[in-house]
This record gives structure tokens, C-alpha cells and sequence, in this order.
């Protein structure tokens, strides 16, 4: 009974401590993430890990996910999708694939993993977290269009690595990876998921209205959003996608009952949602992702030193392809701030933490390996992302910072020894003049202005004419 007791009195402190965290935020720049998870891989080795692994566990993550991604669309406006869409697309198309390439040559070369394992572990690691990227970027308070960027990408990579992930597991048992399979899974999963997420929204906000006259309704919406998820779920298709839609039609409501298409189709006004709402939302999200992140912290399950080292290594290669993608993809319309930050928001989550497991639990080759793996990377990536927070919320442009006074150093390096070289052709060009006066001197005087002109169209060729004079 004290055990019970204990636990209760933790729960109401985790509330407190959450609060008090994001109120350190704004001066130490630490993410109340770190913090939390910190907190429950300390009482990981006091708690039955069992417990959190079981069903109860499972149920909590999934109502977890499902409602960060629910509020993060209720706050999600029509003309912030429009504007990041196609952006976060390729964003998350060109980091998943470079990925699982990075991450599969690496375990087939530096572990022997045959070359389906190794996508199999590509693929549950090659995407971004909602769970996790959602409260940072909260934090953060980025601009709109890379705030949405950042949300849509953490969502479509969750589907990618779900099917991905989940095909190359058959793979796994079968011996054999069927790419058809796979990427006509994933058109269906996306795009049936989004009809019937817009869908659900669209039947919701029509009897809004009416439930708003029971008593205690206002978690209604969060009993029909379950309803949604899990109807879309039980169709094979991805509820987290058909989560985030609902949130968006019930988020947009207001502009769409405005629009002429929309009152040239349905003759009748639907339900907004109201600030009040919107904020009962905004504290189960809160309260949730307390409890969240403590609980990855509890269930994460810690490997060799070897198994870190590589886990070190390929979250580095995915820090080295991000910033690319971001330049060629997203950078339009964004600050030199903002473009920091999402070059750096890579932590990993719920889908690789749960996924990693299930070789393992299978009896499958590498399944020890992969769950070690797969535990340290989610670890590793939310600290290197909190840490890279810290220094970019102190000094937003510290990265170029460094890669310009880097360039500058080769440059000044660079003329150095250019002007060493011009000095030695001199001093040769002096000695022979010398050694020609006497007999040629007209001749001794045009050989050494063609010399001088060619050192200067050298000179020119190499440092631009900012070095002219």
C-alpha cells in the first residue's frame, strides 16, 4: 500500500517538476525532455521495467502519441500546410533514404548484418519523433513555416518508418524484402488514412454543437478522436496520420464554415472550437508528455560500448546529411535561427524504441544487437538534440559561425602561401635580370613585366578581383 502511496505522491511531483522546467527554459535553455528523461532512467533501476513494457504500457504511448498529434493539428492552419507541405515531404523523403543507406552500410560492414537487417534497423531510425520534436519546437517558439515544417516532417517520417519498418521485419523472417509491397502500403496508409481523418473532423463538428449541451462534455472530443484512431488503425492504415487531420478540420472549422465551396456543399453551420477547449487540450497534452518522457526514460534498456559507439556514429551521419536536405528543401521563407534549429532536430522516439524490440522478442538474427541498438540511438539522439538546443538557443548562428571563421583561416592560409610563392618567382626573376642587364636590357626588362602580369592573372584567378589592388 505504501508502494501506491509513493507512487502517487511521484506522479503529482512529475507535475510540478514539468512546470518548473519549462520555466528554466527560458534561462538555462535546457528542454524539459532531457530533464524528465533523465529523471526516469534514474527510477528505471528501481521500478519493474515489465510493467512498463506490457500492455498498460503500450495503451499509454499510443493515447500519448495520438493526442500530441490531435492538438499539434487543432493549432495547424490551412495556409501554414499549403506553405510547408511540399517541403516537409522531400525533407522527409531525402533524410529517410539517405539514412537507411547510412545506417545499413554501416551494420552490414562494421557488424555483418545481412542486408535486410540492416534496412530493417535503417528504417525504424530514419525518421524524427512527434512526440518528442512537438515539445521542443514549442519551446523553441520558431516561426510559422518552419514550426510546421518541423511538425508535418516528425509525422510523415512516423509512417514511413512504421511500414518500412514493419515490411522489412517480414522481410526478416521471409529472407526477402518486397519493395511493391512496401510502396504500395505506404500510398494507401497516407492517403486513406487523411480522407478518413478529414472525414471524421468534418462528422465531428457537425454534433459539436449538440454534445456541448451534456453535462461533462468536454472530453467528448478526445472519446471520438479514440474512435477515429482506432477504427483507422483496425484497417491497417496509420491512426497517427488520421489523428493529425482530425485536429486540423476541427482546428480550421471557423475559415472552412466561411469559404463558398464548403456552403454551396453543406447547407447547415458546424461547431468551432472554442478558447476553452483549446486550452483543456493544451493541459492533457502537458500532463501526457510529463509522463511520456519519464517513461521512455524508465523503459530504456542500456547495451555494451560498443553498441554506443555505434549508435554515437550514426546519429553523427545523420546530423552531416540533415543540414543539406534542409538548405535544398526548407530553407525559403525561413531565418538563419530557424534553419539551425532544423538542422539539428533529429531525436528519435516511440516507433524505434517499440520496433527494436520485436526482432528480438521474434527469435530473429541480431535481435539482441538491434535492441541495444535501437535503445541507445533513441537515447543518444534526444540528448544530442536537447544539448544542441542549449548552445543554439544561446548563440543561433554559433555553426556558422565556426564553418565561416573556418573558411576564412584556409583562405588567409591559402594567400600566405601564394604571396611565399610570388616571393621566391621574384627574387628568381631578380636574378636573372640581373644576370641579363648587361647584354639585353630591353629584352631582360619585357621578360619581367610578362612575369609580373602572368603572377597577377594568377593571383586574380585564384582570390577574385577583391584582391586586385
Amino acid at each position: 500500500m505504501k508502494e501506491i502511496t509513493i507512487v502517487v505522491m511521484f506522479l503529482g511531483i512529475l507535475i510540478f517538476s514539468s512546470h518548473l522546467f519549462n520555466k528554466m527554459f527560458d534561462r538555462t535553455k535546457i528542454p524539459n525532455v532531457l530533464l524528465l528523461m533523465i529523471i526516469g532512467i534514474i527510477g528505471g533501476f528501481f521500478i519493474d521495467k515489465e510493467i512498463f513494457f506490457g500492455q498498460v504500457g503500450s495503451v499509454f504511448t499510443t493515447i500519448t502519441l495520438v493526442i500530441i498529434l490531435f492538438e499539434s493539428g487543432v493549432n495547424l492552419k490551412f495556409s501554414e500546410l499549403k506553405a510547408s507541405i511540399g517541403s516537409s515531404f522531400l525533407l522527409t523523403i531525402y533524410n529517410f533514404i539517405l539514412t537507411v543507406v547510412a545506417v545499413t552500410a554501416i551494420l552490414v560492414f562494421a557488424k555483418g548484418f545481412d542486408l535486410v537487417s540492416g534496412i530493417f534497423v535503417g528504417a525504424i531510425l530514419g525518421g524524427t519523433s512527434s512526440a518528442v520534436v512537438i515539445p521542443m519546437i514549442k519551446q523553441l517558439k520558431l516561426g510559422k513555416k518552419s514550426n510546421t515544417t518541423l511538425l508535418l516532417e516528425s509525422a510523415l517520417s512516423d509512417v514511413l518508418c512504421l511500414i518500412v519498418g514493419l515490411a522489412a521485419l517480414e522481410g526478416m523472417r521471409a529472407g526477402a524484402l518486397d519493395v511493391a509491397s512496401i510502396l504500395n502500403s505506404m500510398w494507401k496508409s497516407l492517403l486513406f488514412a487523411a480522407l478518413l481523418g478529414l472525414a471524421g473532423g468534418i462528422v465531428w463538428s457537425f454534433i459539436l454543437n449538440w454534445m456541448r449541451s451534456l453535462q461533462n462534455s468536454m472530453f467528448t472530443t478526445f472519446a471520438f478522436l479514440f474512435i477515429v484512431y482506432g477504427s483507422v488503425d483496425l484497417l491497417d492504415l496509420n491512426g497517427g496520420i488520421a489523428a493529425l487531420c482530425f485536429g486540423i478540420v476541427l482546428g480550421n472549422s471557423e475559415s472552412l464554415s466561411n469559404t463558398k465551396l464548403w456552403n454551396q456543399i453543406f447547407k447547415f453551420n458546424i461547431a468551432h472550437l472554442k478558447t476553452n477547449e483549446k486550452d483543456f487540450f493544451s493541459e492533457i497534452v502537458f500532463v501526457l508528455q510529463t509522463y511520456f518522457f519519464v517513461y521512455v526514460g524508465v523503459v530504456i534498456e542500456f547495451g555494451n560500448f560498443i553498441t554506443y559507439l555505434l549508435a554515437i556514429l550514426i546519429i553523427t551521419i545523420t546530423l552531416l546529411i540533415r543540414p543539406i536536405g534542409v538548405k535544398l528543401f526548407a530553407k525559403k521563407g525561413c531565418t538563419p535561427k530557424e534553419i539551425t534549429v532544423m538542422s539539428i532536430m533529429s531525436p528519435k522516439g516511440l516507433v524505434p524504441a517499440i520496433l527494436a524490440s520485436l526482432p528480438l522478442q521474434m527469435g530473429l538474427a541480431f535481435g539482441q544487437d538491434i535492441a541495444e541498438l535501437g535503445y541507445a540511438v533513441v537515447l543518444l539522439s534526444i540528448f544530442t538534440s536537447s544539448v544542441l538546443i542549449i548552445i543554439v538557443s544561446k548563440d543561433p548562428l554559433i555553426f556558422n559561425k565556426i564553418m565561416r571563421r573556418k573558411r576564412e583561416e584556409e583562405h588567409i592560409g591559402g594567400i600566405r602561401d601564394f604571396e611565399t610563392d610570388i616571393k621566391i618567382v621574384e627574387s628568381n626573376q631578380d636574378i636573372q635580370v640581373s644576370e641579363n642587364t648587361e647584354e639585353e636590357p630591353n629584352t631582360a626588362t619585357d621578360t619581367h613585366n610578362s612575369q609580373q602580369e602572368e603572377i597577377t592573372i594568377k593571383v586574380k584567378n585564384k582570390f577574385g578581383d577583391e584582391f586586385e589592388d
